[in-house]
């Protein structure tokens, strides 16, 4: 009875706003405003007003910064939910299902007669973790941005244990210390917000920072810092979903 009115209460309180607060456009609608003027905004002073070439990321991380900030959020609150929901451990370890073993078996999986694991510590991860850093950098005026490079992250740490093994990882981030790190990713974003509120800005306002820095150059700083709080949420959330699926989970159970 209080599963079914948990999901009877569930469902209300996810349909009743859709229902109550019917605030957004109709989907294709010619006459809405990202079809008649908003678009076209962006599109003429994107480069002007943020210092950035790239109209996709003066749009997510300028123009709508604070809802980004809020996926952002939305994002550490997922993987916090995945950890509080496997929170309560079995005392042994559930075996890995034939799926998962077969990815360990060495002598008939390809990639692993292929790849040597002191190959894929000094030379592909490395290769993977520079990337991400130059996805993070170059998102401001090229393909890429602070999702992406966390991605990249939280990938390198699943070859890292998938790969390499337990035993020798290239880092090691324990479950609390990756929630923490998920965490401080939309912490940092917020506080960029709070500094343009220092220097007499708007929230999220990055030319009213007050940093000693020509003020064109403000938005580009801006722009890096919630990237960064972005990167670091993405693959933190990513690396302390893995981590919870790993403690039921191992890829290397029969080696236990």
């Amino acid at each position: 009875m209080r599963r079914a009115i948990t999901i009877i209460l569930l469902i209300v309180s996810i349909t009743v706003p859709f229902i109550a607060f019917d605030v957004l456009p109709a989907i294709g609608d010619p006459a809405s405003a990202p079809n008649t003027h908003v678009s076209d905004y962006y599109i003429e002073h994107a480069i002007e007003e943020c210092n950035s070439p790239n109209m996709v990321t003066a749009v997510i991380v300028d123009y709508r910064a604070f809802d980004t900030m809020f996926e952002t959020t939305v994002m550490f609150l997922a993987g916090l939910s995945v950890v509080i929901i496997l929170a309560n451990r079995p005392k042994s370890r559930i075996p890995a299902p034939a799926s998962l073993k077969r990815l360990r078996d060495t002598s008939g999986n390809p990639v692993y007669r292929t790849v040597n694991k002191d190959v894929m510590i000094s030379i592909i991860e490395p290769v993977i973790l520079i990337y991400a850093m130059y996805v993070l950098f170059h998102g401001e005026i090229s393909l890429g941005g602070g999702f992406q490079a966390g991605a990249l992250i939280g990938m390198t740490y699943l070859l890292d244990i998938m790969v390499v093994g337990r035993k020798r990882p290239i880092f090691n981030l324990p479950k609390d210390n990756s929630a923490a790190l998920a965490g401080i990713g939309p912490f940092i974003y917020a506080l960029t917000g709070f500094i343009s509120i220092i220097g007499g800005g708007l929230y999220l306002e990055y030319n009213k920072m007050p940093l000693p820095v020509h003020q064109a150059e403000l938005h580009s700083l801006g722009i890096t810092a919630v990237e960064i709080g972005v990167t670091i949420g993405v693959a933190g959330t990513i690396i302390t979903i893995l981590n919870a699926l790993m403690e039921r989970i191992s890829f290397d159970d029969d080696n236990d």
